[in-house]
């Protein structure tokens, strides 16, 4: 009976001592999983959405990325107008994913069109240079401070003759290649960034 007791005593105090510890909450985990830097959702005027692919020069048979997807418009574009063989974009916001498949029933993709797009829910900034070998352009309309921080991931992950458009926002240091301007609701700019050959 004794050693009984004793266990008995031994449970209680180990429930107290969980007990003390506060459980961690749905909005607790939620913190946890939301990206270092948050990005606003505004949505990309039609017309600079096709002149920052048209400036990128994105080319049947390519792939392309768009960070920060929204409703997921650059990557339709880039399947449906520009003939890209595959689109990817992320969001960290799982709202977005919805806009991105509401999107996509509105516009009533074909199929074909359909199998070449992929949204999925992430924090660009989590990503690595071994995450963009085989991309050959990526959009961007997120943060100067974010730019700032996938500039190194991208310059290390992209081969060869990728190119990186930006709305509104450059990298810093990094001069663009060419920016233009573009009318459209407001004046836009959008900045280009082609990788370079390695110097032997």
């Amino acid at each position: 009976m004794r050693k009984f007791s004793l266990f008995a005593v031994a449970l209680a105090f180990a429930a107290l001592g969980l007990a003390g510890r506060p459980a961690a909450t749905a909005e607790d985990k939620k913190k946890d999983e939301r990206p270092d830097i948050v990005v606003p959702y505004v949505p990309t005027h039609e017309k600079v959405v096709a002149a920052m692919l048209k400036l990128a020069a994105v080319k049947e048979g390519e792939t392309v990325y768009d960070l920060g997807c929204g409703d997921g418009r650059i990557t339709i574009a880039a399947v449906k107008d520009f003939k890209a063989k595959r689109g990817l974009g992320i969001d960290f916001n799982p709202e977005r994913l919805k806009d991105c498949e509401k999107r996509v029933a509105e516009l009533k993709l074909s199929e074909e069109d359909t199998k070449k797009l992929t949204f999925k829910q992430g924090d660009v900034l989590k990503m690595t240079p071994e995450d963009f070998k085989d991309v050959d352009v990526v959009t961007l309309y997120l943060l100067p401070a974010v730019n700032l921080k996938l500039m190194p991931v991208l310059q290390k992950g992209l081969k060869p003759g990728a190119r990186i458009v930006s709305h509104d926002f450059d990298m810093g240091d990094w001069k663009a290649d060419k920016k233009e301007e573009v009318e459209a609701d407001r004046r836009h700019t959008i900045y280009l960034w082609t990788i370079a050959e390695a110097k032997k």
